[in-house]
């Protein structure tokens, strides 16, 4: 199976410690991935946005029998629900990768760089071909100055890794009014002004929507005719998407023939129906049904916090030891390399290790966040007011009185959210969300973000803080138990763990948990099935199917399962024929399937049986050659321990200080 893009740009993000070539690349991909999240998985996105976002959805597409039930179901409790009898038009707002945009040219077409290729993504759009140049022009000189003198003093490595981050990003900077420098243009779905369900999407755009949302699971039910998908800009104002997705409701509703439609918000596509609500809360939300928040950016996310207020866990023992091997062994499933990156770093001293990280963070700061509405809306609402002072040059200086508001604006429609939430339920519109918890940034898959200050003390689905995507959870930080005032308070509800107490949500009776899920809940067979329910109105509150569907579950992987292994062990099992196969083979893989069904059947979640699980299918797979035999990772075990030994001996006698650095300071430091 093929590594994520993500995996592929951690390794150059760790790998930047080392030259400051890839330093700025991996800064640039730090950033990609904090704009994927905030965005959702996971990943896995999820139902998720993202790169990432692929992961979070792809077991809707292999499970179009799990994602609703029957007209009606009953579980052991013997609770019985029933759809709506209406099915209305779903529209889905993205997280940041699943929708499209491209730098146009004169004519309005892609514009394309000397090598014909696209200028275009879902995240950041690259100019491939000026990379190397932009690195060879700021930084060749300035680098070679900074190894032979050991130090930054005349300032000119810091300016060629700033000048570099800022060349590299220029495409979607922004200007002082906040809006794009360049012609940015975003791919939409509609044909003459009529919004293209994905029924009538073109082959390619269908693959692309269930490669990025597989709805797939839910055709038969809902209808293709009755899914979209609203895409908005990423360098851009919330506000203005917001206003840009009440036009697409109104034209989906003519052209449907309907008064209302179901909102699904991934990741940070709950940053456009926050401003959405903001916008239209004087009439009363006529055009809307149901709302599913999925990991949604409802309050921000204290990862883009700290990035606009310079927050980082720069302690030695973690930023210089435990950091990037952390980030291997996620990658590459071995921690080796991040050994002895960590020991290739020492030729560099501390001082411009810290340059070439604070000139890398400016440049994407000026390049790419500091003016644009979007990034700015990914602030906590808590912490908008220190950003706002920090960057107070913004409300004061006259070149940029058309952006302060824009960003005022969003921020007072984060603080009225809870409001225009309840106006929405005082209405009968039910609110949902679906989300995990119990884990700080250095969880899997982005645990670089390990490296914000936040990471200390979150407790979040490793992207999003619990607090935001359930509109008000109190927490205490992953791995620790709330105080006893909240954990045996008479209204508290508290989390199986004792971290959560969801009382305090807006809408504690419609919110799922599910502990130790990662963002990327695309993986989670169960989220995706509980988030299907919810938009059919077959549960309504966690008092519905509340065996099946409990309020606080926990977690699992079966991405795996769902996405290759069933279809795979179809393909021997019903083969024609089987006289190529061992018959005790054929009988374990027919065991195997047959447990994983049921795995898929039971909706309480258990990690370590889906792992067991998907581990039995995997092997008997390999035994009838299906998949390859697992790679023999002795020698890199072996590597990786000499490895480990080194650098743990090199900290003891250097601490986070580079080789030179001993002249100043001495052995043993601290």
């Amino acid at each position: 199976m093929k590594k994520t893009c993500k995996r592929v740009l951690a390794v150059v993000l760790s790998l930047v410690m080392v030259f400051s070539v890839i330093s700025v690349g991996a800064v640039a991909i730090t950033f990609m991935a904090l704009a994927n999240t905030v965005t959702i998985g996971s990943d896995g996105s999820t139902v998720v946005n993202a790169n990432s976002v692929e992961e979070a959805i792809e077991y809707m597409e292999a499970n179009p029998d799990m994602f609703y039930a029957e007209e009606t179901a009953t579980y052991a409790a013997g609770t019985t629900t029933q759809k709506d009898d209406v099915i209305y038009p779903t529209v889905i707002i993205p997280g940041i990768s699943q929708s499209i945009s491209y730098l146009a040219d004169e004519n309005g077409d892609p514009a394309v760089n000397s090598n014909g290729e696209e200028l275009s993504g879902g995240l950041l759009i690259l100019d491939s071909t000026q990379i190397l140049p932009a690195v060879i022009n700021n930084l060749a000189a300035p680098l070679a100055t900074a190894l032979i003198t050991q130090s930054d003093a005349d300032g000119k490595f810091g300016e060629g890794v700033y000048n570099t981050v800022r060349q590299l990003f220029s495409i979607q900077s922004s200007d002082k009014t906040g809006k794009p420098i360049n012609n940015l243009k975003t791919i939409e779905y509609s044909v003459d002004g009529v919004p293209t369900s994905v029924a009538n999407m073109t082959q390619d755009d269908r693959d692309y929507f269930y490669r990025m949302i597989p709805m797939k699971s839910i055709k038969d039910d809902v209808g293709e005719d009755n899914l979209y998908l609203y895409a908005f800009p990423l360098i851009g104002d919330p506000m203005e998407s917001a206003r840009g997705l009440d036009d697409y409701i109104q034209r989906i509703k003519a052209d449907k023939g309907v008064d209302k439609v179901n909102v699904v918000t991934i990741s940070l596509g709950g940053t456009i129906l926050t401003a959405y609500l903001e916008l239209f809360k004087d009439t009363g939300y006529p055009d809307i049904n149901r709302v599913v928040n999925v990991v949604a950016c409802l309050q921000g996310t204290d990862v883009m916090g700290d990035f606009y207020l310079r927050s980082w866990n720069l302690e030695d023992e973690f930023f210089f030891h435990e950091y990037i091997p952390m980030i291997m062994e996620e990658t590459s499933g071995n921690a080796a390399l991040g050994y002895l990156i960590n020991i290739a770093i020492k030729i560099f001293p501390k001082a411009v290790v810290y340059t070439l990280l604070t000139s890398a963070v400016d440049g994407i700061l000026d390049s790419l966040m500091l003016n644009c509405p979007q990034f700015w809306a990914m602030i906590p609402a808590d912490r908008y007011d220190d950003a706002k002072a920090k960057y107070s040059f913004i409300w004061e200086d006259a070149e940029y009185a058309e952006l302060a508001p824009k960003l005022d604006a969003f921020h007072e429609a984060a603080v009225n959210l809870e409001a225009n939430f309840g106006k929405l339920m005082d209405d009968g519109v039910l609110v949902h969300s679906v989300a995990g918890y119990g884990l700080d940034y250095s969880a899997q898959d982005y645990c670089f973000f390990a490296a914000m200050k936040s990471s200390l003390t979150t407790n979040s689905d490793a992207i999003i803080d619990i607090d935001s995507t359930t509109l008000g959870a109190t927490y205490a930080p992953a791995g620790e138990i709330l105080p006893d005032e909240i954990l045996f308070a008479d209204d508290a509800i508290i989390s199986p763990d004792g971290s959560i107490d969801i009382s305090t949500c807006a809408f504690p009776e419609n919110v799922w948990l599910f502990e130790g899920q990662h963002h990327e809940v695309g993986r989670n067979d169960v989220v995706l099935s509980l988030v299907g329910k919810l938009i059919t109105g077959e549960i309504k509150s966690v008092n519905d199917m509340s065996d099946a569907y409990p309020q606080f579950n926990g977690n699992r992987n079966t991405k795996n399962i769902t996405r290759w292994y069933l279809e795979e062990a179809e393909e021997v099992l019903l083969a024609e024929d089987q006289s190529m196969y061992a018959a005790e083979d054929l009988v374990e893989l027919q065991a195997a399937y047959d447990e994983a069904q049921a795995l898929l059947q039971n909706t309480i979640c258990d990690a370590t049986e889906a792992e067991a699980v998907s581990d039995r299918l995997l092997n008997a797979l390999r035994r009838v050659g299906q998949e390859g035999e697992a790679e023999d990772q002795t020698m890199m075990n072996i590597l990786g321990a000499i490895a480990k030994f080194v650098d743990d001996t090199i900290y003891k006698v250097f601490g986070g200080n580079g080789f030179s650095d001993i002249s100043q300071t001495g052995p043993f430091p601290g």
